[in-house]
């Protein structure tokens, strides 16, 4: 983007959205719960849940039954394209996985659109690219009362939800681009070609020694 500070400018209010299969080890379900609790403490918000799979069904009864339909938009999958359109519109981006989840690519692509991230801490991307409230918000894996309270948090304070998002694009764009990845490849294997073994070159980021993660990594 040419100006991240008017991409968040654009961004609605109070938005937040979460996108992927809808399937069990993803836990769809913990926004809508979410929503649920921001609702009975009368916090205005727009969720909106994209994605298709076997817990569709589900959700939807979910947002029936707590008489969510005013404040939860439920969406079919759609192109990676019209996500991120979505991912640009909103404040605040829910990434609910556990460690089902490998990588989790939605979180570079929410970070890159400037959201203000609130991911579990089991996902396979977010101890590399996440800083727990610097650029995002990491939660207790599938504890619902710790991510209701994060997102509670960033809704009483928009200015930390600009923050974030902020900081979040500044990752993306001047530590893990394509370009830095590309650049540092080359370097890695010009190392690699001459040392024969080997190399540690950069301290974190693309091509970086990526260490042994324990379930408890965060302490």
């Amino acid at each position: 983007y040419d100006d991240v500070d008017e991409l968040i400018s654009h961004k609605e209010a109070n938005s937040i959205l979460w996108a992927g299969r809808a399937i069990h080890w993803k836990h769809p379900d913990l926004a809508v719960l979410v929503a649920k609790n921001l609702k009975s403490r009368q916090i205005p918000f727009k969720l909106r849940v994209i994605g298709s799979g076997e817990m569709s069904e589900t959700l939807q009864n979910l947002v029936n039954s707590y008489n969510l339909n005013d404040c939860v938009e439920i969406l079919p999958a759609m192109h990676t394209d019209k996500i991120r359109e979505y991912m640009e519109r909103s404040q605040i981006y829910l990434f609910t996985s556990d460690s089902g989840e490998g990588w989790g690519a939605v979180l570079n692509e929410s970070m890159n659109s400037a959201c203000a991230v609130v991911a579990g801490e089991k996902i396979g991307s977010v101890p590399y690219l996440m800083r727990d409230g610097q650029n995002g918000l990491i939660f207790r894996d599938k504890d619902i009362d710790d991510l209701t309270g994060k997102v509670i948090s960033l809704l009483a304070n928009p200015a930390k939800i600009s923050e974030l998002g902020r900081a979040a694009y500044k990752t993306m764009s001047e530590e893990w681009s394509p370009k830095i990845a590309a650049e540092r490849f080359i370097k890695l294997a010009d190392a690699l070609q001459r040392e024969k073994k080997p190399v540690d070159l950069f301290d974190d980021g693309p091509c970086s020694k990526a260490p042994l993660m324990s379930d408890d990594w965060r302490k």
